[in-house]
């Protein structure tokens, strides 16, 4: 009976450390996000937000591990075209503390493309322009060409990429932190060309945050 005693406070011990070292807490932030890569042509930064859920374990006092799940709104867009995202993202991020307070972060992200848009500005054209010719039908037919092309249809939907930030502990349940992320892997699928072979997209996920996250346990 006393080894059962001494058995049942040791697991009630282990559980109560591993308690002692796991943080739960809710995450937000605003971003900047663009694309690179040779088919990015220099795409513009767009400004977007994430906001989800956060875990933290503490290893040591200086190292932990933080997993984040949240959803991700990205938004590129110039005077010719808006392109949005909405993604849930999964980051898992190892801390390191080399001060009390500082830490640096590095880590992989998952990414689960839900849903991209297009939105193609088409320049108008002016019946004056065209000899008198009423443009609204062919107006009408660049709109559904725009929406029937729009590389959207061709999104892949698994992302991988890498995270890098650095953070302050403001206080023991507030964090702040600047973050930069890229992907590895395409944002869009290679377009099948027929008979001319396949057009192989280059073109991944650059992003920039700035975010705190408030430790509620």
């Amino acid at each position: 009976m006393k080894k059962l005693f001494l058995t049942i406070a040791l697991v009630f011990g282990m559980v109560a450390t591993a308690s002692a070292q796991l943080n739960v807490g809710g995450h937000v932030a605003g971003t900047m996000s663009t694309l690179k890569g040779d088919d990015a042509e220099d795409a513009p930064w767009g400004v977007g937000f994430n906001a989800g859920v956060a875990a933290k374990y503490g290893i040591n006092d200086m190292i932990a591990v933080a997993p984040e799940v949240g959803i991700d709104f990205r938004r590129v867009a110039d005077d010719d075209a808006t392109l949005s995202f909405w993604v849930l993202q999964i980051p898992v991020m190892l801390r390191v503390s080399p001060v009390a307070g500082l830490y640096v972060e590095a880590g992989p992200t998952l990414g689960f493309i839900l849903s991209n848009d297009v939105d193609v500005d088409e320049p108008s054209i002016d019946e004056e322009d065209m000899g008198g010719i009423d443009m609204s039908a062919l107006d009408m037919d660049m709109e559904a060409d725009a929406g029937a092309g729009a590389m959207g249809d061709k999104t892949n939907t698994f992302e991988f990429g890498l995270a890098f930030g650095l953070g302050y502990s403001v206080m023991p349940s507030l964090d702040v932190n600047f973050r930069f992320a890229m992907g590895l892997t395409n944002v869009y699928e290679d377009i099948d060309m027929g008979e001319w072979g396949t057009f192989e997209i280059d073109m991944q996920n650059m992003q920039m945050s700035i975010g705190v996250t408030y430790w509620f346990m």
